[in-house]
């Protein structure tokens, strides 16, 4: 039976499963989008919409094939032999998406508090391990639980900066070191972005689009995709304002 979650815990789920340490410290934008400059904004308008569409269709997807995982999805779209080549991509992409947050975790312990990496990256481990083991629904509300935060403090941050120095900012509208991006042209740095995270977000959206009313799915994946839009525009201006300063590069730069 569909679970009555509320469009706004589906969106702060589908925000929590994609926002991660990149996207928080501004590498992920910066990358993708910020070294385009003004056009990384088109860039993030373009990655947004793939949000919203491939979002909504995950979680209708799943909806209809009573999918309690990612799996039932993907063969369903790519057949037997090519659903599990994905699946394969996406179980490597998950560890090491847990890689990175089990270092990053150590790094803190190690850095903040003199304490030994491995206690940092254990105890991560193993809170992860016992939310998992908890169910689907306990794996989505911590998700949901902890998105609120990230894009609260990421927004705030990015805003502090912007109107810290707005002389900046419109001095630097023109900036771009394009050769340092993650790809040479805006678009196709959009559809990286946008479809690298989805590979991510899918182990979570396909479990969550089952149980889940279908009335719901569309508003939650639109909310989602437009608050992870909101959240890359903020820090892609925050970093334009601070250029090139915060990237290492000169300016006048690349056009």
């Amino acid at each position: 039976m569909a679970k009555k979650y509320s469009i706004f815990k589906i969106a702060a789920a589908y925000i929590g499963t994609v926002v991660g340490a990149g996207f928080a410290s501004g590498q992920e934008v910066l990358q993708f989008f910020g070294y385009f400059g003004l056009w990384g904004l088109a860039g993030i308008a373009l990655a947004t919409g793939l949000f919203v569409f491939f979002g909504y269709q995950v979680l209708n997807l799943s909806h209809h094939l009573k999918a309690y995982s990612h799996l039932p999805v993907m063969h369903h779209v790519g057949g037997p032999w090519l659903g599990k080549a994905v699946d394969g991509i996406t179980t490597f992409f998950l560890f090491g998406a847990l890689a990175v947050m089990a270092a990053g975790a150590g790094a803190i312990f190690s850095e903040e508090y003199r304490l030994p990496a491995l206690l940092g990256s254990t105890l991560l481990i193993a809170v992860t391990l016992v939310t998992v083991l908890l169910g689907i629904s306990r794996v989505i509300t911590a998700i949901s639980s902890v998105a609120p935060l990230l894009v609260a403090t990421v927004l705030g941050v990015s805003l502090f900066t912007i109107f810290k120095n707005p002389a900046s900012l419109l001095t630097h509208l023109s900036w771009s070191e394009v050769p340092r991006a993650a790809a040479p042209f805006w678009t196709l740095a959009a559809l990286l972005y946008a479809s690298y995270n989805l590979i991510l977000a899918i182990a979570v959206l396909a479990p969550l689009g089952s149980l889940n009313r279908k009335e719901s799915l569309l508003p939650g994946a639109a909310l989602g995709g437009l608050g992870l839009g909101l959240g890359a525009g903020a820090i892609t201006l925050a970093l334009l304002a601070t250029v090139p300063e915060v990237t290492g590069g000169k300016y006048p730069c690349c056009k």
